[in-house]
C-alpha cells in the first residue's frame, strides 16, 4: 500500500513525457549579438504562432518593396475562412485591408489573417511557406522550415530559439519603421476588441515586441523585446506549460539581462541548470543583416510574383468591410 501511495504521489507531481525536453530559451544583446542566457537554443521546437513573425516579415518587406500598400484590400478565401482558432472570424467573399492583417495577426495571432496574407502574397499558403523557409535560410535561420504561414501543428514546421533570436533582430534591423507595429497593446476592428496578446509589449518597461505562440505539441512560446539606457535585449522562452510559466519566465530572464548589463559583469550566470552553450554564430551588424537581406530578396524574386492583389481593389462587398481598425498604443 505504501508503494502504491508512493507511486501515485510520483505521477501528480511529476512532469508529463517530453514536457522538459521541448523547453528552449536563449537571451541576447541585440546590438551585439552577445549570448548572456542560453538553454537547448539550437534545438528543433515546434513554433507555434511564432510562426507569425516571419510572415510579417515577408508583408514588412512587400511593403518596403512597394509590392503592395498598406491600405490594399486582400480577399479572403473559404480556405482562410475555416482556420481554427485563434482568428478574427473573417468570412470568406469579403475582403480585410493588409494593415488590420497586420494587427489581427499582431494582436489576436489571427490565423485566418495569416492565410489571408499567404495567399494574397504567394497564391497559395504552400507557395509562401516555401518561400518563407528559403528567405529563413538566407537570414541564418538553419533550423527552420516552414509549412504554413499560421503556426498550427505540423510535424514537418520547425525552428529553434537561436533562429527565432536571428528573426526578431532582422525584424529590428531591417524594418525599424514597422517593427514599431510589435507594440500595439491592442486593437479595435469592428465591435470588437483584440489586447495584445504578448505581456511584454503591454507592461514590461521598455518592452515592445514581439509574438506568443502555443500549440499542444509546443508548449507555450513567447518571444520579447525591451529596450533600456540605449541597451536592447532579446529573449526567446520556448516548450512552458502554461502562459503563467511563460510570462515569468521572460520577465525573469530580461530583468536578469538587464541586471548583469547594468553590474557589467565579467561572466554571466544563467538562470536555468543546464550547461551553458557555444555562442551561436549570429550577424551582428546591420551590414552583415543588409546583404543577407539582399539575397534572400534575388532568391525570392524568383519564385512566384504576388498574385490576386489585383482583383482585391474590385471587391463588390466593401460595405463588409472594416477599412482602418482603432489602434491603442502603448505609450
Amino acid at each position: 500500500m505504501l508503494f502504491f501511495r508512493f507511486l501515485l504521489a510520483f505521477l501528480l507531481i511529476a512532469p508529463p513525457a517530453g514536457a522538459q525536453s521541448r523547453r528552449s530559451s536563449l537571451l541576447i544583446e541585440a546590438e551585439t549579438g552577445r549570448v548572456l542566457q542560453s538553454e537547448n537554443a539550437t534545438e528543433k521546437r515546434y513554433p507555434a504562432s511564432l510562426t507569425k513573425m516571419m510572415t510579417l516579415y515577408m508583408v514588412f518587406d512587400a511593403l518596403e518593396k512597394k509590392e503592395i500598400q498598406i491600405d490594399q484590400l486582400l480577399p479572403v478565401s473559404v480556405n482562410a475562412a475555416k482556420q481554427p482558432k485563434s482568428r478574427m472570424g473573417l468570412k470568406a467573399g469579403t475582403s480585410i485591408s493588409v494593415e488590420n492583417a497586420i494587427f489581427a495577426m499582431i494582436s489576436r495571432s489571427a490565423n485566418d489573417a495569416a492565410v489571408v496574407v499567404a495567399e494574397g502574397l504567394g497564391g497559395s499558403e504552400a507557395q509562401f511557406a516555401d518561400k518563407m523557409t528559403r528567405v529563413a535560410l538566407e537570414l541564418g535561420m538553419k533550423d527552420t522550415r516552414f509549412k504554413n504561414a499560421s503556426g498550427l501543428h505540423n510535424k514537418d514546421q520547425v525552428t529553434s530559439a537561436r533562429d527565432m533570436a536571428i528573426l526578431s533582430m532582422a525584424l529590428i534591423q531591417h524594418f525599424p519603421k514597422y517593427y514599431r507595429l510589435f507594440s500595439v497593446k491592442g486593437f479595435r476592428y469592428g465591435r470588437r476588441y483584440y489586447g495584445n496578446h504578448n505581456l511584454v509589449a503591454r507592461f514590461y518597461k521598455g518592452g515592445d515586441g514581439l509574438k506568443t505562440g502555443y500549440v499542444d505539441a509546443s508548449g507555450y512560446h513567447v518571444v520579447g523585446s525591451a529596450k533600456r539606457n540605449g541597451k536592447r535585449l532579446i529573449g526567446v522562452v520556448m516548450g512552458r506549460n502554461s502562459v503563467r510559466e511563460r510570462d515569468r519566465h521572460i520577465f525573469k530572464l530580461l530583468d536578469f539581462g538587464f541586471a548583469a548589463l547594468k553590474k557589467e559583469a565579467p561572466t554571466l550566470t544563467t538562470l536555468s541548470q543546464d550547461s551553458f552553450i557555444p555562442e551561436p554564430v549570429l550577424p551582428k551588424t546591420e551590414q552583415e543583416y543588409r546583404r543577407a537581406r539582399i539575397k534572400a530578396r534575388q532568391i525570392s524574386e524568383g519564385l512566384d510574383a504576388v498574385a490576386s492583389l489585383s482583383d482585391s481593389l474590385t471587391m463588390q462587398n466593401k460595405d463588409k468591410i472594416t477599412k482602418k481598425a482603432i489602434v491603442e498604443w502603448r505609450y
